[in-house]
């Protein structure tokens, strides 16, 4: 393989990019995957949690990925009242990242893609209008690439498309700051995923522990930008957690910016197909995008091999990739956005009066549906939306 000569360069080795990675190098395109670390999956810049039962239609999921297995969900309002969502028999997983991500890219180089790590992309190289390859620094080297296509997986603040001209920049009112800290040595029920809502810890946004042994966990927060102030995610953190741990081990922490908006309309522009993050395909109810941008980048790769086959990498063709993901990505990312909506406009007196309804059940075995239509039980526009949304729970 021309190594300054590719089909295809992915900028971004995320689960995104890597399927991007493999999907467009299966196809025998020349495909050339760069990533700005040293290593795929570190940092580790989310909770880790996925649902085999999709990812599995992607990925095959060996042991060695899974740091612990979910049986339940735990809700609590803001003044502490749980409520467990049943377990359906879906079964959920917090990932080992790193060994995860690695893998991906594993994949991706087994598919026939040349793989590199510490290459920072510095720009596009565009002549006449029309993109030509990517300058990237390594080692203190600078390097052009040459390609007739470039897929975007470089996260929500994604240069790539904004020096292609799209219109990537996510709305303050969308976005979430979000930190995170592995704690070690601690006590609590491992068994579950724990969510705890409240606006004055969480505004817009939630609290979360996600196990990642019996005594170890990822603990974080998410807040919406517009409705918090600059630190707080950090602030409401360290308070929560000498709250329900005291003063823990931390074993690593992280901090970053979640997506929390609609998809973009059109993530794509002649020669460049945007993908996970960067295409803001991220779940604004949740803020999870493990699974969504394994798909994005699926499709994304898929696509941009068809454009090279046909010699047509013009934005029109590449519009394709929006019918690819409809179902899977559009079609639940705009009906959680107006869930999301209706949710962080719930007082706290609203959440601690539903969970104290709920928490009454009588033995009822209670799903994510049913607790969403209580809970947004003002909204009935609202209910065919949770209705869809949650029909698996």
């Amino acid at each position: 393989m021309n190594t300054d000569q590719y089909d295809i360069v992915v900028v971004g080795g995320g689960p995104a990019g890597s399927m991007a990675a493999k999907s467009a190098a299966s196809r025998d395109v020349r495909t050339l995957l760069l990533e700005r670390d040293s290593a795929f999956g570190v940092p580790v810049r989310c909770a880790e949690g996925v649902s085999t039962k999709f990812i599995g239609k992607y990925v095959d999921i060996e042991p060695r990925f899974i740091a612990r297995k979910i049986e339940s969900i735990a809700l609590y309002s803001p003044d502490d009242t749980g409520v467990t969502v049943d377990n359906t028999g879906e079964l959920g997983v917090v990932l080992e990242r790193a060994i995860f991500d690695r893998h991906l890219a594993e994949l991706a180089a087994e598919a026939g893609a040349h793989v590199q790590t510490k290459s920072d992309v510095t720009g596009l190289i565009i002549e006449k209008g029309k993109i030509k390859g990517v300058r990237y620094s390594q080692l203190g080297k600078e390097h052009e690439v040459r390609c007739k296509m470039v897929i975007g997986a470089d996260g929500v603040e994604s240069r790539i498309g904004r020096w292609a001209g799209i219109k990537s920049e996510a709305k303050p009112m969308d976005l979430e700051s979000a930190y995170q800290k592995t704690l070690a040595n601690i006590d609590y029920d491992s068994r579950k995923i724990h969510i705890y809502l409240g606006n004055s810890l969480a505004p817009g946004g939630y609290a979360w522990i996600f196990p990642k042994g019996e005594r170890t966990a990822n603990v974080g927060i998410g807040v919406k930008t517009l409705m918090g102030n600059p630190g707080e995610a950090k602030r409401n953190l360290d308070e929560f957690i000498k709250k329900h741990f005291g003063n823990p081990s931390v074993v690593s922490e992280t901090a970053g910016g979640i997506p929390c908006g609609t998809p973009l309309k059109e993530p794509f522009a002649d020669g460049v197909i945007l993908v996970g993050d960067a295409a803001r395909h991220c779940n604004p109810l949740t803020g999870g995008g493990i699974y969504t941008a394994i798909v994005s980048g699926h499709y994304g790769g898929d696509v941009a091999a068809d454009a090279i086959e046909r010699g047509d990498v013009s934005a029109n063709f590449l519009k394709i990739f929006n019918k690819k993901i409809y179902k899977d990505i559009i079609v639940v990312h705009n009906r959680a956005y107006r869930i999301a909506k209706a949710v962080a406009n719930l007082s706290d007196e609203s959440l601690n009066q539903t969970a104290h309804e709920l928490s009454k059940n009588n033995g009822e075995k209670l799903s994510m549906r049913k607790i969403f239509i209580h809970g947004l039980a003002r909204y009935p526009k609202l209910s065919m939306d949770i209705m869809k949304a949650f029909l698996t729970s």
